[in-house]
């Protein structure tokens, strides 16, 4: 009797034992199961995009001129060096139009053929021209974006990058604006033409000349550029209509 009440007893245990352990080996296989693998983030850096900085204007060509002289060219080519080395630094490969104080030409119309030439370099995903505004009213300022009329990827694209540039300065969000100018008309890929500030107002003067503004500038753009190129949002297509 003994023997047999010290053997159901094993074999209670030992079924315990199994039952605690099928439990288990169910729970550890469910959490496995549940367990999502990460996501492979496809980053501007792994896919090497290349993207078109021009810097507007140059040589002859100096752009709008302020009140007090500063002109615009130069500035323009300050900030589109700033965004180079920032989405260089981000992994990206960056086409400049121009590298110096000079035009692409030695006219208007050899500048603008040497331009589109760079704007549409084979391969690139889009093109960030900066520029300076200027208007009769002294008292309008702050940043602005243009694309191409119709293009749905240009005018993602501008939205993104002003965002960010009013992100960056600290101005509150505007809406990217449609136009039609030869940077953003000429470009196969989609385009955005950034305007930095108003050289007509002293106060706006007075930020784009100062080298740590610009450097907010520059981070604002490549933020937006970088944004736009996330593959939830970049698809390669200019979308005009």
């Amino acid at each position: 009797m003994v023997k047999g009440l010290l053997r159901r007893r094993v074999l209670q245990a030992g079924i315990t034992l199994l039952s605690t352990a099928a439990i288990l080996g169910v729970s550890l296989l469910y959490a496995h199961m549940q367990r999502p693998e990460l996501p492979v983030f496809e980053t501007a850096v792994a896919r090497k995009h290349i993207v078109v900085v021009d810097a507007g204007h140059g040589g002859f060509d100096g752009g709008s001129v302020s009140r007090a002289g500063t002109v615009e060219a130069p500035l323009n080519l300050a900030v589109a060096e700033k965004l180079q080395r920032q989405l260089t630094a981000a992994g990206l490969e960056v086409v400049m139009t121009r590298t110096d104080g000079e035009a692409l030409g030695h006219t208007k119309k050899e500048d603008m053929a040497a331009r589109k030439r760079l704007l549409n370099t084979e391969g690139a995903a889009l093109c960030v021209s900066v520029h300076m505004n200027a208007v009769t009213d002294r008292a309008t300022r702050g940043p602005m974006a243009f694309y191409m009329k119709g293009s749905g990827e240009g005018e993602r694209l501008a939205q993104m990058v002003i965002d960010g540039v009013c992100n960056a300065v600290e101005w509150p969000l505007r809406a990217a604006n449609p136009g039609d100018y030869f940077v953003v008309r000429e470009c196969a890929c989609p385009a955005v033409l950034i305007e930095c500030g108003f050289l007509t107002n002293a106060e706006d003067e007075k930020l784009l000349l100062d080298a740590a503004y610009q450097e907010k500038l520059a981070a604002g753009i490549a933020q937006g550029v970088l944004a736009y190129l996330d593959a939830d949002n970049y698809n390669g297509d200019d979308g005009i209509s």
